[in-house]
């Protein structure tokens, strides 16, 4: 499973910002800007995941992700979608484990149409 996704866009940064931030939004994020012009997305109760741990369905099992928004040294503009510092197998065991591996590309895949519909998506992949 990838720990990052990136997205190369032929737009620039504030405008690929406010794209990401509308994409999470829609798949139910809390989206707060983090350091550096990045965004931190939340989605979900971390207490009721500590208790409940995998018995939390997909909307209130907690999931966060980071995104990182770059230029390249060629000028192009790149939103990287990482996964959040949290432990997925540490709040649910396998079942975190898949919840988290659900969650994350539920939100490359959001983001991606949504560059994709926009127009801009120059280039993707994941590592």
């Amino acid at each position: 499973m990838p720990e990052s996704h990136d997205f190369f866009v032929a737009t620039d940064p504030e405008t690929a910002r406010a794209q990401v931030r509308d994409a999470l939004s829609r798949q139910g994020y809390a989206v707060d800007d983090a350091d550096q012009g990045a965004l931190r997305a939340t989605r979900g109760s971390m207490g009721l995941t500590l208790l409940i741990g995998g018995l939390a369905n997909d909307r209130t099992f907690h999931t966060r992700l980071d995104v990182q928004i770059m230029v390249t040294p060629d000028g192009r503009t790149v939103a990287r979608l990482l996964r959040g510092s949290g432990k997925s197998a540490l709040k649910g065991g396998a079942i975190g484990i898949s919840r988290g591996n659900r969650a994350f590309e539920e939100a490359a895949n959001a983001i991606h149409a949504t560059f994709t519909q926009a127009g801009v998506l120059t280039d993707s992949f994941a590592s």
